[in-house]
């Protein structure tokens, strides 16, 4: 069972292993920022107002339109993976990292 909770935590907010690990950190960053904000009020809508059946109806609307948006940015985030893997030469060289042991000793 642990097994099982730590792969499914894992599987959202890993940023190596959802799906989102394709664009940058910084499109990583900002797209966990607005899911979770999404979800915060997601939970809080949901709630509110437990007792009357109009209020939990609409709560679980709202976690089913969350969860269908994280799907969504998820798979939007694969396929743009798939449509365009840059190569390494695409960088430039501001981005490279290069490891001079005789000069920083």
């Amino acid at each position: 069972m642990k097994k099982i909770i730590v792969e499914s935590w894992d599987a959202v907010m890993d940023n190596r292993r959802n799906p989102l690990r394709h664009l940058d950190l910084a499109s990583q960053h900002y797209f966990m920022q607005v899911l979770g904000w999404m979800w915060s009020m997601v939970f809080s809508l949901s709630f509110l107002s437990i007792f009357q059946f109009g209020y939990m109806w609409l709560a679980h609307l709202l976690v089913i339109a969350g969860i269908c948006m994280t799907v969504a940015v998820f798979r939007e985030a694969e396929k743009q993976a798939l449509n365009a893997v840059p190569s390494p030469a695409a960088f430039g060289n501001s981005s490279r990292c290069v490891w001079q042991l005789d000069r920083e000793a």
